[in-house]
């Protein structure tokens, strides 16, 4: 309580320093306009494999079920 500044930002930047959006922000900030954009620029699409999976996925169970339906109608 001497009258000095205690140490650390002042309090306008302390309180504005988060309001500034990192470089991974989804949106643009004044500063990011003129930036370079160095990565892909529209969203990627599923490779192949990802659909292979989801096909593999969906045909194992159907002949999962049809197996056990198989089994259900023969004990019954």
């Amino acid at each position: 309580m001497n009258g000095e500044r205690p140490p650390g930002p002042n309090l306008p930047e302390a309180l504005t320093r988060l309001l500034r959006a990192p470089k991974s922000a989804i949106w643009p900030t004044p500063e990011d306009r003129n930036r370079l954009r160095l990565g892909p620029q529209k969203p990627r699409e599923p490779s192949r494999a990802v659909l292979g999976v989801w096909l593999w996925a969906i045909l194992y169970n159907l002949i999962g079920f049809a197996i056990l339906a198989t089994l259900w109608r023969t004990m019954h």
